[in-house]
């Protein structure tokens, strides 16, 4: 799998900085939780504490119950690195910044367990295609689980336009429909701006075939410069995070989202 359950792995995860006796409680801490919010509330203490923000927490039921749908407890924590971290990552392949900040899906499942879901670092150096002769990236990769050959599930657009008309036109475009929302607009120090949106109409029905979708939601669009200054415009294929997270029967809801945002990048990119 390309997601993995919380284990001393984390200690990678967040540079190295818990000692495995300090991983181990934050696992108890989890597993003791008897909500989402108290696992939620006890993520970001220890998170917060080892240098990372927390610019936003997306609460999926919340969203649900918004618009009139069901959803168990689930929610999203996006935690930003600490800038050199951050920026290792993005220097090396500037499309990570779609898979930044660091997110953790937590919620309960039908049997009432509060589980928790992040995504693997060699998941990330992987579809990334990141050269590993730095050796913190090295020690990442070497410790966490490989997938062979895998299919980035990622969809760039070129764009006509500079970056900051480009994220403009996007953020309008989104903004136009009323059954999106934009709850962040976050730029990397690198150059790259990462626009996160979601409709919960859209994305509900997903996360209650299987709940671990809510990792890849909501929708993020990355826009950034590659090495010849021409700037791109990329998002996650949406079809790709279904069969990632075996979501079955919603071809046509799929279809429907891997539409809307095509038109949006099209509207980006000044097509």
């Amino acid at each position: 799998m390309s997601f993995k359950h919380l284990s001393v792995s984390l200690v990678l995860l967040i540079q190295g900085a818990l000692s495995p006796a300090l991983a181990d409680s934050f696992q108890d801490l989890i597993d003791g939780a008897g909500t989402v919010d108290e696992a939620v509330n006890t993520i970001v203490e220890v998170i917060e504490k080892q240098g990372y923000e927390v610019p936003l927490i997306v609460n999926h039921a919340a969203a649900a119950a918004s618009v009139g749908l069901v959803l168990r407890p689930t929610q999203v924590v996006f935690a930003r690195p600490p800038r050199p971290l951050e920026r290792r990552f993005v220097n090396r392949s500037t499309t990570a910044g779609i898979d930044l900040p660091v997110k953790f899906l937590v919620f309960e499942d039908a049997d009432g367990d509060i589980q928790l879901r992040y995504n693997a670092i060699g998941y990330l150096l992987d579809r990334h295609d990141m050269p590993t002769s730095d050796l913190l990236l090295w020690v990442l990769r070497g410790a966490t689980e490989q997938f062979g050959d895998l299919d980035d599930g990622l969809i760039t657009v070129p764009s006509s336009q500079s970056i900051d008309d480009t994220v403009a036109d996007l953020t309008a475009a989104i903004s136009a429909n009323d059954a999106f929302r934009i709850p962040l607009v976050l730029e990397y120090d690198a150059g790259p701006v990462l626009i996160v949106f979601g409709n919960p109409n859209a994305g509900t029905p997903l996360m209650q075939a299987t709940q671990e979708i809510g990792l890849d939601l909501p929708q993020k669009f990355l826009v950034w410069k590659d090495h010849r200054g021409r700037v791109q415009i990329t998002y996650n294929d949406p079809f790709f995070a279904a069969k990632r997270h075996n979501v079955q029967g919603q071809d046509d809801r799929l279809a429907a989202i891997a539409g809307a945002l095509a038109n949006f990048a099209a509207a980006g990119a000044g097509s």
